[in-house]
């Protein structure tokens, strides 16, 4: 009768250390994710500090559907940071030809990377760029308008965090 409780809180106390245990082998637990786009790491550098964060675009050479898409995604977020869009700069590692009377073309501007940096990015593929000139983030568009909108948004989100959250730029 006297090992009956001794039993009882043993079992209390190590249940939960044995689940959680077989919880994490089987990798059954997704860690909490607080950002939209895809994290780089290590993140990569550009050879010129940009003092600025920048949204970076590096679109095909022939702008096809996704990538019109992407600069008119890119562009309607920098408008929904507002007050904050001062802090924010976009830029494209190329300037490709644009079919669209959607994008201001004027507001396009063409940002000089090193041969080496040209090479670590992917097409049709938005970095996220800190001030520091680390290239930490990745949001890649599709040519699908809702399935676009919600990397928009994810952006937008992901943006106004760290302009909040940033001691720089």
């Amino acid at each position: 009768m006297q090992k009956k409780p001794l039993f009882i809180m043993l079992g209390l106390f190590i249940a939960p250390i044995l689940v959680a245990k077989i919880v994490l082998v089987n990798n059954w637990y997704q860690g909490a994710k607080t950002n939209a786009g895809e994290l780089i790491t290590p993140p990569l550098s550009l050879s010129l500090a940009p003092q600025a964060w920048l949204l970076l675009y590096n679109p095909t050479d022939n702008c096809s559907a996704i990538c019109q898409e992407s600069i008119w995604q890119i562009q309607q977020v920098h408008t929904l940071l507002a007050s904050e869009g001062d802090r924010v700069q976009r830029y494209l590692t190329a300037l490709p030809s644009l079919q669209s009377e959607r994008i201001d073309t004027q507001a396009l501007t063409k940002l000089q990377l090193s041969a080496t940096n040209q090479q670590q990015l992917s097409s049709d593929t938005l970095y996220l760029v800190d001030p520091l000139g680390n290239i930490f983030m990745r949001y890649q568009f599709t040519a699908d308008k809702t399935a676009a909108m919600k990397v928009s948004a994810g952006l937008l989100k992901d943006l106004k965090r760290l302009l909040k959250i940033s001691k720089i730029g």
